[in-house]
């Protein structure tokens, strides 16, 4: 079962801690990034057996009272993607997830610029956007991806929303826009070998998840 079928588990909670917008609203996930789902990430017979940690940040500053549901949606979507398996103990390594929740006050005209939503749509909508950074450490090696971007849209009063959007209650927007970014993480891992591999590569960061090497750990 995916986070899609248990998000509203503990979803309230997390979207008064976690989310700049308080309302309840209609939500729906930025058109301007890649979807990515279940199906398109490989699962392993065995999974990866690593001990999860987590930082919720804003705007750069950690932010305490979103770690715990941080770490308990990662542990979910990770459980799902059947690639890594979450432990308390560090058994086979350790995966690290840093979300920080940025104020960007230009994504909403990009995502019109990009999509064609129209002006008015773009006037009463509320943003939240994210990035989020994954290192995962096995065998005293390191592989990251950080600078990974996604952004949840809530609409104000009573808009409309174009066909094309799937809107959802916005208690789910978290959950929902985590999940993009952790399996867009992890397919790029895939993508690239360096979770298939017996032994993993040094440190090798591709900002953003857009297939782009860049040497160094940020």
């Amino acid at each position: 079962m995916n986070i899609g079928r248990r998000i509203v588990l503990g979803s309230v909670i997390a979207s008064f801690v976690l989310a700049g917008c308080t309302s309840p609203k209609r939500s729906f996930l930025g058109a301007s990034f890649p979807k990515v789902a279940y199906k398109d990430i490989e699962q392993r017979s065995a999974p990866f057996r690593l001990k999860l940690t987590v930082e919720f940040q804003r705007n750069g500053e950690h932010f305490p009272k979103g770690d715990v549901p941080l770490k308990d949606y990662t542990a979910l979507i990770l459980r799902d993607s059947g690639v890594i398996l979450p432990v308390v103990d560090q058994e086979e390594g350790e995966i690290r997830v840093i979300l920080n929740n940025v104020a960007d006050s230009g994504t909403v005209a990009a995502e019109a610029a990009r999509t064609g939503y129209p002006l008015w749509m773009v006037g009463k909508t509320i943003t939240d956007a994210y990035e989020l950074s994954m290192f995962i450490t096995r065998q005293g090696k390191t592989i990251s991806r950080t600078g990974i971007k996604h952004a949840v849209h809530t609409a104000i009063g009573n808009m409309s929303i174009p066909d094309s959007v799937q809107p959802f209650p916005q208690d789910q927007g978290f959950g929902k826009v985590l999940e993009q970014m952790i399996l867009r993480a992890l397919g790029d891992m895939q993508e690239s070998g360096e979770l298939v591999r017996s032994s993993m590569p040094s440190a090798i960061v591709l900002s953003g998840g857009t297939g782009q090497a860049a040497p160094g750990r940020h």
